[in-house]
């Protein structure tokens, strides 16, 4: 198994734990361990070439990024 496979694995584990934690807890914490998640998915992106996933995961970063500098403002 390489690395970016890992790191996918990871990602989409993040991203599951930091949905339910959004839901159900606290909302920053959540939005940070999704914003994680997706960072985290980006290597393995790039290695199956998978832009269109990686424009999506980019447009949800923006939108999660812009919600926790609300949160924190």
């Amino acid at each position: 198994m390489n690395l970016s496979t890992i790191l996918r694995y990871l990602g989409n584990l993040f991203l599951i734990v930091g949905y339910y934690i959004l839901l159900w807890g606290d909302e920053k914490f959540g939005l940070t361990i999704k914003l994680l998640g997706g960072l985290l998915l980006v290597p393995s992106f790039f290695a199956f070439k998978m832009w269109d996933a990686l424009i999506l995961c980019g447009f949800y970063a923006v939108i999660e990024l812009s919600r926790l500098i609300h949160l924190t403002t």
